[in-house]
């Protein structure tokens, strides 16, 4: 069950510079993946990216690109049993791959930024963890093609002492495993078809930060989850740095503290409320 790996990527650029404080780059690569176990496998990447510089500095930037990648199953899927225990290897498993279309618009202004992203993800004997009804505490290592089609949205908004950013995250996949005793998926198709983020750091003194992250997901049903398929979380820390000590900082933080018990592995109890506190000093 050893494994070598050996990997060379080349990936040339090229840049023309146009008038007007714009700017084309060129990339256009691939990869050599190989093992001793395994049959080698080359992938192409490359993308083209136009960007502008305004007279005001803020900048625009559009690209497209289009990436392969390519990798083997690890020691858990391949090299247990394949019979008993809570993971159950596949030794049929062969060399997953994978496709990447990808559009995206990048705005940089002095006071606020935005970053976006649509891409179609092509996944080819994709090595997922999955059960049937007849045993759902075990997870069985077995491929998977999957489509994919995502967005994802950024927006970041800079204030006088403080910073708040917002993203949303669409993602809708097309699965087929090949099989009917596959019941669900743990993993791969344990995906959020909505997520959306809002968070903010404010600092209101030079020894002061305070940081909030909220989450909000509604998830793909799965019928091993037990409850909702959405979950809103929240994460809050207040770091401390006494001027008077150069080199300590103290730090109070509280992870989901409204308590919410979504199951973020189906059948597998939620994170629960964390509170901690910590203090560091470095010199």
């Amino acid at each position: 069950t050893s494994r070598s790996y050996y990997k060379l990527s080349v990936l040339p650029e090229y840049q023309l510079v146009l008038a007007g404080g714009q700017d084309l780059t060129f990339r256009l690569g691939g990869a050599f993946d190989d093992t001793n176990r395994d049959d080698s496998d080359v992938s192409l990447m490359g993308d083209i990216t136009w960007n502008k510089v305004n007279s005001d500095n803020s900048l625009q930037s559009v690209y497209v690109s289009y990436a392969q990648a390519s990798q083997v199953a690890g020691y858990t899927a391949i090299g247990g049993s394949d019979s008993g225990g809570l993971f159950r290897s596949n030794y049929n498993l062969e060399r997953e791959t994978t496709q990447n279309f990808e559009v995206g618009l990048a705005l940089d202004k002095h006071a606020w930024s935005f970053d976006s992203a649509i891409f179609y993800r092509l996944d080819d004997g994709l090595t997922d963890w999955t059960y049937n009804l007849d045993s759902t505490s075990a997870r069985a290592a077995n491929p998977v093609d999957i489509e994919t089609l995502g967005l994802e949205l950024l927006v970041t908004k800079h204030l006088d002492n403080a910073k708040i950013i917002t993203s949303y995250t669409f993602l809708d996949k097309s699965e087929d495993y090949g099989s009917t005793e596959i019941d669900a998926s743990f993993y791969a198709l344990n995906y959020p078809d909505h997520r959306l983020t809002l968070g903010a750091v404010w600092s209101p003194t030079d020894i002061v930060e305070v940081r909030v992250d909220n989450e909000w997901r509604k998830h793909e049903e799965n019928i091993l989850r037990n409850g909702d398929n959405q979950a809103f979380f929240t994460h809050l820390t207040l770091n401390i740095a006494p001027s008077q000590f150069k080199g300590l900082n103290i730090t109070l933080a509280a992870d989901n503290p409204w308590g919410e018990s979504f199951e973020e592995v189906p059948g597998t109890p939620g994170r629960g409320e964390q509170y901690s506190i910590a203090v560091s000093y470095h010199w």
